[in-house]
């Protein structure tokens, strides 16, 4: 579970006079939201915790209580835990005051089904100041919670705390997004149908498609109506690859026009250097390892319908038993053979790349900088001679970004004034396995709000 600390007051453990613990619960019936009112106090369902209860326990007794409803284990879900330092509570009626550390584990619930109440289980205390069930329309939540007034001097608190809860609950409710994503047209190992179902399934509302260096997977979206998808938006783009003297150098295009003639011929252009480029590596890897794959196995790579790149040799590698994983392929052969044979590659310049997706409507943006493997200084003469030649973004959200990149890239993005996008870089289980779509690594991202969004938004 999730867990934030709100201490506005800065308050410190030595100045808390007492400790309490409780869970609540946001619970949802036909798009109204429950709440209840005790003395004059709006809150959410629950209370504190008896000795030896499980958080959860602890609910469900106070569920039957309060709301007369018998909740099952493991049919709540549990959200975010908030240890609320409060300053001055009152104890009773503003004769005494203390500062307290509130933990309150909030779980979640949202049901259609018809909920009876019985309020025959209160407690006197309850019955004594005036308890009541509300249902509030959850359009109308937070202003209803905002503009509640009491004169118990404790119902701040509890208003606090509710917004706390609601302001996260209500961000982790809006549907993912994910604009760096990969299929079979490139190096990825689902079909452009396959990544927008998974998508689906992952409670993402935009992915962009970024092949490597092809539109041939945007343009099986296009043909087959996934660019009007009610479901799901779906923003057609491109990671082309640069030549630069060390380190790797993508710039993404995104919400291209993908009938722009000079972008198709390009295509067809760079189609043909990437076969020429692994037929490079296969020869190279062949004079330094003697790892010779059969003629059939050629032509099949030859043949197929997607840009040819580095991790289809890897995967012929494991095929033949020469690797286990594609990172050992690349460790073991292909870094190597890269380096020896890059030289020979026809790569764009990344000039080049930012004309062209200019040229095609789109909106070039620097992906994951740190594979470029320059330091600050480095970094920030480079962004500013691409800004001058069309750059319009940088990725600051990637799959393997540490805190302190992503740090560095929102402060590049703020200073430059760029578009800030961000995405996972999925691939799938083999090439990338430890990445998932929409959440990258280990949960290490979860987008859902960008400035690149909003502006393309905003020229819909």
């Amino acid at each position: 579970m999730k867990k934030i600390i709100h201490n506005p007051n800065n308050l410190k453990k030595e100045e808390i006079q007492e400790e309490k613990k409780k869970s609540r619960i946001i619970l949802i019936n036909k798009n109204k939201m429950i709440l209840i009112r005790y003395a004059n106090t709006i809150m959410l369902p629950g209370g504190k915790k008896e000795r030896k209860e499980t958080s959860e326990e602890a609910l469900i007794r106070e569920l039957k209580e309060e709301l007369g409803i018998e909740f099952k284990k493991n049919v709540l879900t549990p959200i975010v835990s908030i240890d609320h330092f409060q300053k001055d509570y009152p104890l009773r009626k503003e004769i005494a005051r203390i500062n307290r550390e509130v933990t309150t584990d909030y779980y979640y619930l949202e049901t259609d089904q018809e909920l009876v109440f019985n309020i025959d289980n209160l407690s006197r205390n309850e019955k004594n100041n005036d308890f009541e069930i509300l249902s509030i329309d959850l359009k109308n939540i937070l202003s209803y919670i905002k503009n509640y007034s009491s004169e118990n001097p404790r119902a701040k608190y509890f208003q606090e705390d509710l917004l706390l809860v609601l302001k996260y609950y209500f961000e982790t409710r809006k549907k993912l997004i994910d604009l760096h994503t990969h299929s079979i047209y490139s190096d990825g190992e689902l079909s452009p149908e396959e990544l927008i179902k998974l998508a689906k399934e992952k409670n993402i509302g935009t992915i962009a498609l970024t092949d490597h260096d092809t539109i041939a997977g945007n343009l099986y979206l296009q043909k087959h109506g996934f660019f009007i998808d009610k479901e799901i938006r779906v923003i057609p783009g491109i990671e082309l690859s640069a030549k630069v003297p060390k380190g790797r150098m993508h710039i993404l295009g995104y919400n291209i026009d993908l009938f722009n003639p000079a972008l198709n011929n390009k295509m067809k252009e760079l189609q043909n250097n990437s076969l020429n480029s692994v037929l490079s590596i296969l020869e190279q890897i062949k004079r330094d390892y003697g790892i010779i794959f059969t003629y059939d196995e050629i032509k099949e790579l030859i043949n197929a319908p997607h840009n040819l790149g580095r991790p289809d040799i890897a995967k012929l590698c494991i095929k033949n038993g020469y690797a286990k994983t594609v990172k050992e392929a690349f460790d073991l052969y292909l870094v190597d053979a890269y380096q020896k044979t890059r030289k020979d590659n026809k790569g764009l310049s990344f000039k080049e790349c930012l004309k062209l997706i200019l040229d095609s409507g789109g909106i070039p943006v620097l992906a994951h900088p740190y594979s470029l493997e320059l330091n600050e200084k480095e970094l920030l003469i480079l962004i500013k001679e691409m800004i001058s030649n069309g750059l319009q973004g940088i990725e600051v959200y990637h799959s393997h970004h540490t805190q302190e990149q992503i740090k560095l890239y929102l402060e590049i993005a703020k200073k430059y004034n760029l578009l800030i996008s961000g995405g996972t870089d999925y691939h799938g289980k083999i090439v990338k396995p430890d990445i998932e779509l929409g959440t990258g690594h280990n949960n290490n991202i979860q987008i859902r709000s960008l400035s690149l969004l909003n502006h393309l938004n905003n020229k819909r």
